[in-house]
């Protein structure tokens, strides 16, 4: 018989597992299955002009693939792609896809590596606008995300990834690429991803069936892709310890288009560090912050200097309406240079009646890279070629079906297409921003958006409360002019035109020259030097082929000559003996460089109307009847 103690034990087992049957059935204790988590996919496809609808296609089929396989799907598309969108989105992402522009280093744009916008992504600055215009958020900003452990980023017809360069431009050298490469993993690799890979010439689908099925690792996974050159070579990752770097040239040659920076991670060990919380597709979203309701408006910008190309300047945004205080200390600027017409530039003109030598053929664009198209040829197929059509009788060689120059979705960088954001400093007059004139001369549209303290842009709403303005940026040698944009006159009257001349390039118009055996116009200084002024040369012109009157000079004075220098002339005009619409055109000829129209600067353009002459006979007046009763 057992003791009181035993007895005890037994009763107080008894009891608890009574309990824990009955708590059990109510589901009050009873352990609780935890929910199965999946991949979760995050496909983002940036703004890339006319490329952007491919890109899409292209991140849709990768989607499907991902759905089939039970995955979380996330699509963040242009032009709703802004950095706050993507940036929620990623947050425990194990597959990345990534569709746009590519901004890496080495590059021609800059002579040092610069993380806030490089080796990241380009974006819509403003959500819901268009395609178009990009904001680069680089590998600064990419090292402060949270994938998912294991995670496994794809980057597809990007510039620079792979190690390639921009379409049109030089690929540089094996170095070079390889710096691109690493470069371009860096931030990625810091966000906790295990592996970047690179393909400028592929769609993502492949990588991401493969990643959700089997347990091959990214290394082979890389290896057997339809895109592979089997040329693959490794680098140890200078910037990102552990990892190696594979190359994949077309080559020896050069044409780095395909690349891995990897630490040895598999398919199966992706999907064992998935967040996702369960299958489907969602759109990313966010709520733009806004600026609107606060009583705020802006005025025309303005310009501290002449807009010179390449110079920098502060531009102004003056508030007309609300207080300046009512935007954050911190708010950035976005600003973006839409050409309108870049100008070419012109040979140097010796002068007057000079002999010029004829302009080159035009350098023949460069061949474009071919793209593999996943969604229209088999994987590893190459391009079906022509068949010739049997001749049955002995005769000239059948005519070739006409080809179609090859297509390349790795879109280049263009003028206005990249948003430069900068701080904004806020003033009495408003808002103070330092801005960079374009490199080439040429008519353009300057787009000013406005963004909050952590770069986002505010919403549509808040930009629509800005004016752009058109700005023609002038070359080194460059004129600006006031004059009428229209005149209306009698034929043959002669009239004053009161025009204005401003020197709105950056070098001198004439160069001081030794007194020659000339009527000089401006008397030699003390070392016997002078420098004679440059004129203004209104010439008439008339699209129906009616006589004009030869052209109109006048000298303009000294201080016109030097960089920022004005002068106001009075231009003494004849009509045509003819009526009807007419133009005069106003160009500056220098002595010593010729007409400036050759060197870049449009001339002005009056638009004239000559009427006919009052006839001056007076008209009788009527002789009043007399009324008969």
């Amino acid at each position: 018989m057992p003791g009181a103690a035993s007895l005890n034990r037994i009763v107080r087992a008894t009891v608890v597992a009574l309990l824990i049957s009955i708590l059990g059935a109510t589901g009050a204790i009873a352990p609780v299955a935890a929910a199965a988590r999946v991949p979760k996919v995050v496909l983002i496809v940036g703004p890339a002009g006319k490329v952007t609808a491919s890109y899409r296609q292209l991140a849709d089929q990768a989607a499907v693939v991902a759905a089939d396989a039970g995955a979380q799907v996330v699509k963040v598309y242009s032009p709703n792609a802004t950095w706050d969108v993507v940036r929620g989105a990623l947050a425990g992402a194990s597959i990345v896809v990534y569709l746009g522009h590519g901004n890496g280093w080495p590059s021609p744009h800059r002579d040092e590596l610069y993380p806030p916008t490089q080796n990241g992504f380009g974006l819509n600055p403003v959500a819901g606008v268009d395609d178009s215009a990009h904001q680069y958020f680089g590998e600064a900003a990419v090292a402060k995300l949270h994938l998912a452990p294991n995670a496994v980023v794809l980057l597809h017809h990007l510039c620079y990834a792979s190690g390639n360069a921009e379409p049109g431009l030089a690929e540089g050298t094996r170095d070079q690429s390889i710096q691109r490469v690493d470069n371009y993993a860096a931030g990625f690799l810091g966000a906790g991803a295990a592996a970047v890979v690179a393909e400028a010439h592929m769609g993502p689908a492949y990588y991401v069936k493969a990643l959700l099925h089997g347990q091959r690792s990214i290394e082979a996974i890389w290896q057997a892709s339809p895109s592979a050159k089997g040329n693959t070579f490794k680098v140890v990752s200078s910037r990102s310890p552990g990892f190696i770097e594979r190359l994949d040239p077309d080559s020896t040659d050069g044409g780095y288009y395909r690349s891995l920076v990897s630490r040895g991670v598999t398919a199966e060990e992706l999907r064992a560090g998935s967040t996702g919380s369960g299958a489907g597709t969602i759109l990313g979203s966010a709520v733009a912050p806004s600026l609107v309701g606060r009583g705020l408006a802006f005025g025309e910008p303005s310009f501290a200097s002449l807009p010179i190309a390449a110079t920098s300047t502060r531009l102004t945004l003056p508030v007309t309406s609300g207080a300046a205080k009512q935007i954050p200390a911190k708010a950035k600027a976005g600003v973006r240079w839409d050409p309108i017409l870049v100008e070419q530039p012109a040979a140097p003109v010796a002068g007057p009646g000079a002999v010029t030598s004829p302009s080159p053929e035009p350098t023949p664009e460069p061949t474009p890279m071919t793209t593999a198209m996943p969604m229209t040829t088999t994987p590893g197929a190459g391009s079906p070629s022509p068949t010739p059509s049997p001749t049955i009788e002995p005769g000239p060689p059948p005519t070739a079906a006409p080809v179609g120059p090859p297509v390349d979705l790795v879109e280049p960088e263009r003028i206005g297409a990249v948003v430069d954001v900068v701080p904004v400093v806020r003033t009495s007059a408003g808002l103070g921003i330092k801005v960079t004139y374009p490199a080439a001369p040429g008519l353009y549209r300057l787009v000013v958006t406005l963004h909050a303290p952590s770069g986002m842009a505010y919403d549509a709403a808040t930009q629509a409360l800005l004016v752009p303005v058109i700005v023609r940026v002038g070359g080194p040698m460059a004129v600006a002019y006031g004059a009428p944009s229209s005149l209306a006159v009698t034929a043959g009257a002669s009239s004053g035109v009161a025009i204005r001349v401003v020197n709105a390039g950056s070098q001198p118009w004439d160069k001081v020259m030794p007194a020659a055996p000339i009527t000089q116009i401006e008397d030699p200084g003390a070392d016997g030097l002078f420098a004679p002024p440059a004129r203004l040369v209104a010439t008439w012109v008339s699209a129906e082929g009616l006589a004009v009157p030869e052209p109109v000079t006048v000298f303009l004075g000294t201080t016109v000559a030097e960089p920022g220098g004005v002068s106001s002339v009075l231009v003494e005009l004849t009509a045509p003996a003819t009526p009807g619409s007419y133009l005069v055109l106003l160009d500056v000829l220098s002595p010593s460089r010729g007409p400036l129209s050759a060197l870049g600067s449009a001339p002005a353009i009056i638009r004239v109307t000559v009427g006919e002459v009052p006839d001056p006979t007076p008209t009788p007046m009527p002789v009043p009847q007399k009324v008969v009763e």
